[in-house]
């Protein structure tokens, strides 16, 4: 009777801390222009050093955070820690949060999403938003074939106007989408293109905007030019390959 009292109770535990830590954290950190960083989480240091650190098993609450640029030493042992940003930051049960230091505006950006949404309400109200916000691109592409703009010049008050679309979106997925949508008809300049990469969080999804890009744009002669937008060489050497394979 004792063995089975005892065995139930550790089985009633063991499901606990399971249901506990599936509720805990996870948290992204970078730097807007992906240098090497390292992060300590209430003082703890992480020794991770990377251009992107990701941080799991966190509980909910608020935690301090502080984020140093990394610059390794020549010898590749070791390397120099600086503190670029320190704060307070506060965290949802169950979520996945990217936080992104600006290193020109010496601000942070958060994004949030809940890691097991099969249940949450909150997520499928995010579900139902984005769905509106598709049927609202559909219904604004087939204004644009009425009003005949397709294919036309992209103005800075269209740029604008996405611009302020593109930040509403939390992912860069949701952004690139959104982008995709509303360039596929018109015509813009590199520089127009290099100012919308900047509104992306990711190289990867930069490299990929960048590539579907090529298409539409005015000045491909120039378009070379925004391999300077990519940290990575493996990422300027696809960018690179692509243009070239299109000319």
């Amino acid at each position: 009777m004792k063995k089975l009292l005892f065995t139930l109770i550790l089985m009633a535990v063991t499901v606990a801390n399971l249901f506990a830590q599936s509720r805990r954290s996870i948290i992204k950190v970078r730097l807007s222009d992906n240098s090497r960083l390292a992060v300590s989480i209430n003082d703890r240091y992480y020794d991770k050093q990377g251009t992107s650190i990701t941080i799991g098993d966190l509980p909910a609450g608020r935690h301090y955070i502080k984020i140093y640029r990394y610059v390794p030493y020549a010898t590749g042992r070791g390397g120099k820690a600086r503190v670029v940003y320190s704060g307070g930051i506060r965290l949802s049960e169950g979520t996945i949060s990217e936080f992104t230091y600006d290193v020109r505006r010496n601000e942070i950006y958060a994004t949030t999403e809940f890691i097991d949404d099969t249940y949450d309400d909150r997520r499928d109200d995010r579900r139902d938003d984005r769905y509106d916000d598709r049927r609202d691109d559909r219904y604004e592409e087939r204004d644009d074939i009425y009003n005949n703009r397709r294919g036309r010049v992209w103005t800075q008050q269209d740029m604008s106007d996405l611009k302020k679309r593109v930040d509403d979106r939390m992912m860069d997925g949701e952004k690139q989408k959104l982008m995709q949508s509303v360039l596929q008809d018109r015509r813009y300049t590199t520089e127009q293109m290099r100012t919308m990469l900047n509104w992306l969080s990711f190289e990867s999804t930069k490299v990929e905007v960048a590539k579907w890009g090529y298409d539409n744009v005015s000045d491909k002669q120039n378009y070379w030019k925004l391999e300077s937008e990519f940290t990575f060489s493996s990422s300027k050497d696809e960018f690179n390959n692509y243009i070239n394979g299109r000319r």
